[in-house]
């Protein structure tokens, strides 16, 4: 009965609770806090750089390929991401982005390509519902309907797991806010779209004002 109930149900405030949400619940009332360093701007959708700087440490930590995959690099100025691997020998980053603003950044539809070797780590960061920073309709953020935008993020999710290796991570970094006077839940659609595709949740952070959910691939 819990696993046929719908994760709508939930962000509309009916139904029981699903189990998966109830685990979710209990880790983020577990969750690390990470430290906040600075130098980012959150209305250009950047997230605190602590956040990948973590995630790169626990996918080093595991046997996985030093490998990661980043979907969604953005295109306001220099990849932070990369200057920080870039100190880490061995290390791999591969970034796409539709209109990259740095050279290590490959120009790339996310949707429609893959990062095309074994992967020991995603960063999972898109443009949220709602935020239009670019001019480009392509850019996930201009979808007009949640089924829309979750219908773009799911293949690139469904990427993300084909190249994963068994024990391989991703770190999908979302949140809870207003957009056109509804109420977005990231978090919550996070969750639906990787269980779904058979990604199980293992760990959760925060980062105000985003929540970091850490997904483990399976054998």
């Amino acid at each position: 009965m819990f696993y046929q109930l719908r994760f709508s149900q939930l962000d509309e405030g009916r139904g029981k609770t699903p189990l998966s949400y109830a685990r979710y619940i209990y880790l983020k009332t577990k969750a690390l806090v990470l430290k906040d360093n600075g130098g980012y701007d959150l209305s250009q959708g950047e997230m605190n750089p602590v956040i990948f700087e973590d995630f790169v440490g626990e996918v080093l930590d595991r046997e996985v390929p030093p490998v990661i995959w980043e979907p969604f690099a953005g295109h306001t100025g220099v990849s932070k991401t990369q200057n920080f691997v870039s100190n880490i020998e061995g290390m791999e980053l591969i970034s796409f982005d539709l209109k990259p603003s740095d050279e290590r950044v490959r120009q790339a539809d996310s949707t429609m390509t893959s990062p095309g070797k074994p992967l020991g780590g995603v960063l999972f960061h898109p443009t949220y519902f709602g935020a239009r920073l670019c001019d480009d309709a392509r850019e996930v953020g201009f979808a007009s309907s949640k089924e829309a935008y979750m219908g773009s993020l799911r293949k690139v999710a469904e990427q993300a797991r084909k190249y994963l290796v068994p024990g391989g991570l991703i770190c999908a970094v979302g949140r809870d806010y207003r957009t056109g006077g509804r109420r977005i839940r990231l978090d919550l659609w996070y969750l639906e779209m990787f269980e779904k595709i058979g990604m199980t949740l293992t760990n959760v952070w925060l980062s105000e004002p985003d929540v970091v959910l850490i997904f483990e691939q399976g054998v």
